[in-house]
């Protein structure tokens, strides 16, 4: 069969993908199991998920060391050996801690679970937080925090964060150095016992899990052995500054780093999704307006881009950058252009119809493997929403119009309602 090149291919309307839901499960103790049937190879991830992130401590620095400390030894084993079980079967540990939760990661050959668990269970129930590994802990963390703090995105990001939400809010980042010498081991201890127990943990599976899988999860997470109190939401005012522009001096700086934005609307606004497609537009892949403007015609920049910056208990609207420190005051007007533009002049059809491809494609891509079809789950999980929430966006991409993108502009995107940050010399 000989293949006529000089036609194109014909071209089809995309199709919603295939949404892989987890069943819903529990142990025992009641713990909550979420466990997605989805992958080809013998392979699975395992999530032990905690409400045990920043926005419940009452000291700086509590959920991500005492996160980190999981697995630097246990009542039994030393952190070399428990990394070294992990290595020998080509399997991989993570610990990470987040603002409202912290999460404990195992991803394996599914022939390997039966003889990880225990280890997993050790490191979850019976972490030790050896002292000296606790205290090099601390100091590489305040290397890193020393070296982070000299950049001036970093300077801006936090300024930002904080002129956002205020001063103490979880979100505004509010880590300083001196935050590394108030440290106590005990406290880390407290706030461990307190958060990782039955009561504040559910499991999230992807990959080729079976009974088998279940009655081991039951056998070493399900019993009462790890009990413990519910961890309690604690609550913060958001306190944001004026609409202005704030500076953060850096001496020498070569750069300068710009953060530009808003609180926004949350997932349940009727107007979030065409937002989230108006931000897209505005800087949210490479054919975006920013881009095309202020890297690509003016090329005053590497990399500009504008996001939505979702969050349990608060979202906002962000645009950042960095620049050389002559093109500053230009770059903000460009951004201040481009924002005005939207408001004051419809998008073509032809930009409107490259977008809803790229977004299309971006969609599909959300839910292409196993990995991914946990990260959608999860992604709705942490905000209390359904899978309904997928299709009212798909539809949303093909249903916006410019006259509605101009609407949402002239309604969010008022550049006099953003705080901007500068961090530089």
């Amino acid at each position: 069969m000989t293949i006529n090149r000089t036609l194109a291919p014909e071209l089809h309307n995309i199709s919603k993908p295939e949404y892989i839901k987890p069943n819903e499960l529990s142990l025992d103790n009641s713990i909550s199991v979420y466990a997605i049937d989805a992958g080809r190879e013998e392979m699975c991830r395992v999530d032990f998920v905690f409400n045990a992130g920043s926005w419940l401590q009452d000291k700086a620095l509590l959920a991500s060391i005492a996160s980190a400390m999981l697995q630097e030894g246990t009542n039994t084993r030393t952190g070399k050996e428990i990394a070294e079980i992990f290595d020998f079967h080509g399997a991989y540990l993570q610990a990470t801690a987040a603002n409202h939760q912290s999460v404990l990661s195992l991803i394996c050959l599914k022939k390997h679970i039966a003889t990880l668990l225990p280890v997993v269970e050790d490191v979850i129930k019976n972490a030790s937080f050896p002292e000296k590994e606790f205290h090099n802990l601390i100091a590489r963390r305040r290397q890193r925090f020393v070296v982070e703090m000299e950049k001036v995105k970093v300077l801006c990001q936090k300024k930002f964060a904080k002129a956002l939400f205020g001063e103490g809010h979880p979100y505004a980042l509010n880590l300083k150095l001196d935050d590394f010498d108030d440290v106590n081991i005990e406290d880390f201890k407290s706030f461990y016992q307190k958060h990782y127990n039955a009561q504040n943990c559910e499991i999230q599976i992807v990959g080729k899990y079976d009974n088998e899988m279940m009655n081991l999860l039951n056998k070493h997470f399900g019993a009462q052995d790890w009990s413990g109190e519910k961890a309690k939401e604690l609550s913060y005012d958001i306190n944001p500054n004026s609409p202005e522009l704030i500076r953060v001096e850096k001496t020498d700086a070569i750069q300068s780093a710009i953060r530009m934005g808003k609180i926004f609307v949350d997932r349940s606004h009727p107007d979030y999704f065409g937002l989230k497609i108006l931000t897209t537009l505005l800087g949210g892949y490479f054919g975006s307006r920013l881009m095309m403007n202020i890297r690509e015609d003016k090329g005053y920049t590497y990399g500009i881009g504008a996001g939505f910056v979702n969050n349990p208990k608060a979202s906002y609207f962000l645009i950042a950058t960095e620049v050389d420190k002559k093109y500053e005051e230009d770059t903000i007007k460009e951004i201040k252009n481009e924002l005005n533009r939207l408001q004051t002049e419809l998008v073509p059809e032809d930009e409107l119809a490259r977008l809803k491809q790229y977004l299309t494609g971006e969609f599909l891509r959300t839910f292409d493997g196993a990995f991914q079809q946990l990260g959608a789950f999860k992604n709705l999980h942490n905000f209390g929403l359904d899978y309904s929430h997928y299709n009212k966006y798909f539809d949303s991409i093909s249903a916006i119009t410019s006259n509605d993108l101009q609407r949402l502009a002239k309604e969010h995107l008022n550049v006099d309602s953003m705080v901007t940050v500068v961090a530089g010399s």
